[in-house]
């Protein structure tokens, strides 16, 4: 189950950051009328993790082989109004439920796990359904990356700081977003809240501040630093920055193999 679990976490992350990456309008588009939007397919797993989350729980208390009943995925999503929901809030809740099957699987054991359970006259295993789970999740988690990897927001030949603010704004609470990933490059903005408690990193690192002024500290080094300096950290020191002003904001770029080699 530990594989499953952190798939479902990894998934997690993953739909968090990606979903920001897009529009309201490309959010809300329908390729045609009997297709889902990227809201609806988010409503839709919503859907799937209610009832699955009903699902998990009956299985652990009711009478055995547990018949799975299944449920109408298109009047629920129709019926629920995603297509008029904030995004944000969509995000939240599917976030928060998804958290709760994660707790419930990692509280089964291996007489659990093997619970018999009955889809459409066919015997399968608890073990199985918390899988078929996860799968179902990173179907749907992979149409929507695709349409990221297509989009002129998710692997842009231009970013702007006022895109990127945005970009975190809609994640918020956070400090960081990975707005571009290529091979082993990795593009964030970081703006710390007051404090910067980031670790070593495992690929060489390159800060280039935007805006704000302080203090960075790299190993047993200091450097004063400005707005549009350049700052290098190869992979694995320790480094942080300190006594900076309250508009500071940098972009952060991770490149080549981890460990630095």
């Amino acid at each position: 189950m530990k594989d499953q679990i952190a798939r479902l976490n990894a998934g997690i992350k993953e739909m968090q950051r990606i979903i920001p990456l897009f529009s309201n309008s490309e959010l809300s588009h329908k390729t045609a009328p009997d297709r889902w939007s990227k809201k609806e397919i988010l409503g839709h797993l919503i859907d799937s993790a209610m009832n699955n989350l009903r699902r998990f729980n009956e299985i652990q208390f009711m009478s055995t082989p547990y018949i799975v009943q299944k449920y109408e995925q298109d009047a629920l999503v129709k019926t629920n109004r995603y297509q008029e929901k904030d995004i944000q809030d969509l995000l939240d809740l599917w976030s928060s439920l998804n958290r709760q099957v994660e707790h419930i699987m990692a509280h089964q054991d291996e007489a659990s796990l093997a619970a018999p359970i009955s889809v459409d006259g066919t015997a399968f295993s608890f073990e199985w359904l918390l899988t078929s789970y996860v799968d179902h999740l990173e179907h749907h988690l992979r149409q929507i990356k695709q349409d990221a990897v297509n989009s002129t927001l998710s692997i842009p030949y231009h970013l702007t700081p006022i895109q990127a603010e945005q970009a975190l704004q809609a994640k918020a609470p956070a400090e960081f977003i990975t707005l571009l990933t290529s091979g082993s490059l990795e593009v964030e903005l970081y703006i710390p809240d007051g404090v910067d408690k980031q670790s070593p990193h495992e690929k060489d690192e390159l800060y280039v501040v935007i805006s704000g002024s302080g203090t960075f500290v790299r190993e047993e080094e200091t450097y004063t630093f400005g707005p549009h300096d350049v700052l290098f950290v190869p992979a694995g020191q320790e480094h942080r920055f300190i006594n900076f002003t309250s508009d500071f904001k940098t972009w952060v770029i991770f490149y080549g193999p981890k460990g630095g080699e």
